[in-house]
């Protein structure tokens, strides 16, 4: 199991190294998996905020109970993620959307989630959107 983690964080690290060339523009559809997969792709990242050549970041839709980390009430539980998350997206390696759709399900408002976060109007939409203009999906990470 720590194997394949470790391969898939290195061919995700390695996805994001080659973003650098503007043909390849990367996005993650991170439901309905976990927020330890979340946790653990933005962990791998982090080099990338120290690179100077990073151009294109990863697109990550949030349209599940994931996005529940995110969420202001709940930041005490998940600090080291929301901040990791937060620095990576300062420096242009991620970029973090969430389904607007989800949220109004969910009772949320977008002044229950950090200002760094972009609801989009449905989560399957803007991934359908992200293929339509070329973006190639992340390989998953197996936890």
């Amino acid at each position: 199991m720590k194997r394949t983690l470790t391969a898939a964080l290195l061919v995700i690290a390695s996805a994001i190294a080659m973003a650098n060339d503007a043909a390849f523009r990367y996005y993650f559809d991170l439901a309905p998996r976990s927020i330890a997969e979340l946790d653990a792709i933005t962990e791998s990242l982090l080099p990338e905020a120290n690179s100077p050549t990073h151009t294109a970041p990863l697109v990550v839709v949030l349209h599940g109970d994931e996005a529940f980390a995110f969420l202001r009430s709940r930041y005490a539980a998940h600090k080291m993620l929301v901040d990791r998350t937060a620095l990576l997206d300062a420096y242009g390696v991620i970029e973090l959307k969430m389904c607007a759709t989800w949220m109004r399900l969910n009772g949320v408002s977008e002044d229950d989630i950090p200002p760094f976060i972009e609801p989009v109007p449905l989560g399957s939409a803007e991934i359908a959107r992200l293929r339509e203009r070329g973006d190639t999906p992340a390989p998953r990470v197996q936890i």
